[in-house]
Parts: structure tokens; sequence; C-alpha cells
């Protein structure tokens, strides 16, 4: 029974334990270094060193490449002047893009989008790299702020950084601030590797991956993964550096925004992909039926799962309590 005893206490230590180099307690946040930080930003002129970035793609979504590129290079405009040594990867398939300043990686025979990864985090040589998909388009980025976020990542053990906010209210963001408008994510947070526009430590992107995963089974397992990390995993909840427009789901063309992206005056060819108005009947159960049902079964795991770990820390204490 001791035997017993021990392998259980042991065993929620593990699943339940803060992180035993962190204290329990999310530190307030350092002013005196955000000063600093913020400082050196508005000293400087906007300058981006250590970092690449990566749009991931694929050949059936060709025809997203232009309009894409032309509104990150409209909306981050120092990628061609500037901040021309910041390097770009495009990945696919056999397909090309033609810019000096994107720099193609082909992969014909892909086994899953985490070796794609793989494959591209190897090329990479800077120490962070921002991840970007092909249908998220960036109709704003304010660079100043971005590279406040960006220095205060390297200033510090930092992982990764959303830098888009996930929903999450903005209160509970508030008590994890570790810097004006960036907070840690809890350690047991689902969607705590979500791509949904980050900056990684491209170490501890590549440590993470696995050979085989797709990109939802990476937001999942990764997530679990990320628990074992060291480094801190942040998101930016207020004064986000950028706004994006989703312009695929379901594997359909938004055809809203493809209407709002023209609007802004960016070339949009539409060649093979669905509009999503052209499947309204199968867009409808899934969003007002089955989406629905889903994210009550989430919701309803993760309210048990934040119960079950809260009483679990009170009755036995973490490795790291004093």
């Amino acid at each position: 029974m001791k035997v017993l005893s021990v392998f259980f206490y042991l065993l929620i230590q593990v699943c339940f334990a803060q992180d035993a180099a962190a204290s329990s307690q999310i530190p307030a946040p350092d002013m005196h270094l955000s000063n600093l930080v913020q400082k050196e930003t508005s000293a400087a002129h906007v300058s981006f060193e250590d970092l690449s970035i990566v749009v991931f793609s694929c050949d059936k979504y060709q025809e997203l490449w232009a309009p894409f590129f032309e509104l990150l290079f409209k909306n981050w405009p120092s990628l061609k002047t500037s901040n021309a040594q910041v390097p770009i990867y495009l990945v696919a398939n056999a397909q090309k893009y033609d810019d000096h300043r994107v720099t193609m990686i082909n992969i014909q025979n892909e086994k899953s989008w985490s070796d794609n990864a793989l494959t591209v985090l190897a090329a990479v040589k800077t120490k962070y790299v921002l991840i970007v998909l092909e249908d998220y388009f960036f109709t704003r980025i304010d660079e100043k702020r971005l590279l406040e976020v960006f220095n205060f990542m390297k200033s510090t053990d930092i992982a990764y950084c959303q830098i888009a906010y996930n929903g999450t209210d903005v209160a509970i963001r508030k008590k994890a601030e570790v810097f004006p408008g960036v907070a840690q994510k809890d350690r047991y947070e689902l969607w705590r590797t979500s791509l949904q526009s980050c900056i990684w430590r491209t170490k501890d992107m590549a440590h993470i991956l696995r050979s085989g995963e797709s990109i939802w089974a990476f937001e999942v397992a990764g997530t679990t993964r990320s628990q074992g990390l060291f480094g801190k995993f942040l998101t930016i909840f207020d004064n986000q550096p950028v706004d994006y427009l989703n312009m695929v789901q379901q594997g359909y063309l938004n055809s809203d925004n493809v209407k709002i992206v023209k609007e802004k005056g960016v070339t949009f060819k539409h060649v093979k992909l669905d509009l999503d108005s052209d499947h309204a009947f199968k867009l409808y159960f899934y969003y007002q039926i089955f989406n629905p049902f889903k994210n009550f079964i989430g919701n309803t795991i993760k309210s048990f799962r934040e119960n079950f770990g809260t009483i679990v820390r009170k009755v036995i204490p973490s490795f790291d309590s004093n």
C-alpha cells in the first residue's frame, strides 16, 4: 500500500506541479526592465535582429500568396528597407513564388506538416522565428509594438509569444501580466502552442515537434509537451501589434474577407478555391450545430480539468512550494 501511495503521489505531482525553476506565483511585471526595453525600442530605429519569418502553405493555396505578401509588405514596409536582413521563407510543394525577398522551401514528397516544419527549422539560422499561416492576411502591423515585445522576449527566458489576442478574458490575463499588455500563459492552458501568428525561440519549437503530426495534432499534443519546457509561454492581450483576416475556413475562401481585401486595393485573383457562399448549408451545419456541441464538450472537459487541478494543488503541495 505504501508503494502504491508513493506512486500516485508522484503521478499527481508530475501532472500538476508548477515548474520547479519558477515560483508558484507569476511575478509582477518588472517595470524597470519594461521601461528599459521601451526606451531602447524608441531610441533606436525599428530593427529586428535574429528573427526569421516562416510562412507555411501548400500548392493548393497558391492563389493566396500574392495578396498575402502584398499586404505583408504594405503593412510592414521596413521588410524591404531597414529590415531587409530578416529572412522570409515560404513553404510549399512544387510551385514557386517570384519575389526576391521570399525564399522558397519546396517539399514535394511531404510526410506531414510537422515534418515540413522540422525541415524548415533546420534551415533557419536565427534564434527566433515568426510563424505565420498563408491564410492570415495582415491588415495592420505596429512595428514598434512588435519590436518592443520581441526585445522583451530576447531579454528574458521566453520560448514563445502569441502576437494576436486569443480571446481569453482580459481580467484573467491581467493577473498574469509580465510586461505591459503581455501575460504568461498557464502551464496547463489549452492551445498553449497555438500557431495563430506567434514568435518561437527556434530551438524550443524544434524540440517539441514530432514527425508525422498534422498542424492540428501539433497544437494539441505540442501543448502537452510544452509543459516540460523551462521557457515561458506568453500572449499579447492588450495593444496587440497586429490585426489580420482569416481568409480560409473549413477549406473555403471567406467571401466577406475577400471583399474586404479587394476594397483595400489588393489584387486578389480567385482561381480554384471555392467560396464559402457556395456551400452555405454545409457551413451552417458546422458553425451552428457541430461547432457549438464540440465547444460545449471541450469547455466541460476544461472546467473539470481546472477544478481537479485546483483541488489537487490545495491537497498536495507542489515541489516548488515554500
